[in-house]
């Protein structure tokens, strides 16, 4: 019974160092996966914030060069039809002249008098038209004088918008270069970090490897000596069962005076076999 407890209790301590090894890989293996997961957020996290900021400054610059193209455009559109406008009105007066000067041309010679007061007439309205044309001119001239300081403030907001944008170009530049150097940074300590678990972890797996051939010199060492234990033990049992055998023999012979016979149990053949 107590070889018994004793090998029970064994197999059961041998059985608890197997569990707690088992648990320790399991335990390295759980680490060195929560430190890759933490490793492969934080770089998603950095290079989702990168493209957003570029994404952002991309479209503002777009929809403010888009703005300013489209009002450039309205004004010289504007431009030209004032221009269009007042050549086609001069190129109709000039035909109008024109015609009024071929009829005058080819009117009755002799009629010099009513002729001359027609022309005279004419040359009064020719003059009240140029005066008026003169007018015209210089409405349009004020106009496009107008147009014009129009477009050069406006080409003096869009130098502002132009170096307001330089400004936030070179601002999301340096907030940029910053992420990267953070990034880059704290990339470089989980980098550390991860080399420390690393070596931590190839400390813990030598150190198991030695654990486990202690373990193995102890098992067979711990077998021998169980083994030398036995043999004893059953050396003394069988001289104890031989002595026994001596005694019931003589007790038959010589005290009680019949044959006696070997023991037939299946032990005793047992420990004579061993």
């Amino acid at each position: 019974m107590l070889i018994k407890t004793f090998i029970d209790q064994l197999k059961n301590k041998d059985e608890e160092y197997i569990k707690a090894i088992k648990q320790e890989n399991d335990d390295i293996d759980q680490l060195i996966e929560a430190m890759r997961k933490q490793f492969n957020d934080m770089r998603q996290d950095y290079h989702d914030q990168i493209d957003y900021i570029e994404a952002a400054f991309i479209r503002e610059r777009s929809e403010i060069i888009q703005r300013n193209s489209e009002e450039i455009g309205q004004l010289f559109s504007q431009h030209s039809k004032l221009e269009n406008d007042y050549m086609a009105k001069k190129s109709r007066k000039e035909e109008e002249y024109l015609q009024d000067l071929e009829k005058l041309r080819t009117q009755d010679a002799n009629d010099q008098a009513e002729q001359k007061i027609k022309l005279e007439k004419e040359m009064q309205i020719l003059q009240k038209c140029m005066e008026d044309m003169k007018a015209v001119y210089k409405l349009n001239e004020a106009k496009l004088e107008f147009n014009l300081e129009v477009l050069q403030q406006r080409q003096r907001v869009n130098e502002n918008t132009k170096n307001g944008l330089k400004k936030k170009k070179r601002k999301f530049i340096e907030v940029l270069r910053t992420v990267k150097e953070k990034f880059e940074y704290e990339l470089n300590q989980y980098a550390k970090t991860n080399a420390h678990y690393t070596k931590e972890y190839k400390r813990f797996t030598k150190e198991f490897l030695v654990l486990q051939k202690k373990y193995e010199r102890f098992e067979k060492s711990d077998k021998n000596r169980f083994n030398e234990i036995w043999s004893m033990n059953q050396n003394e049992v069988m001289a104890l069962c031989e002595k026994i055998k001596d005694c019931d023999r003589v007790i038959h012979v010589q005290q009680l005076g019949i044959a006696w016979q070997p023991p037939s149990d299946p032990i005793f053949k047992q420990l004579d076999s061993g």
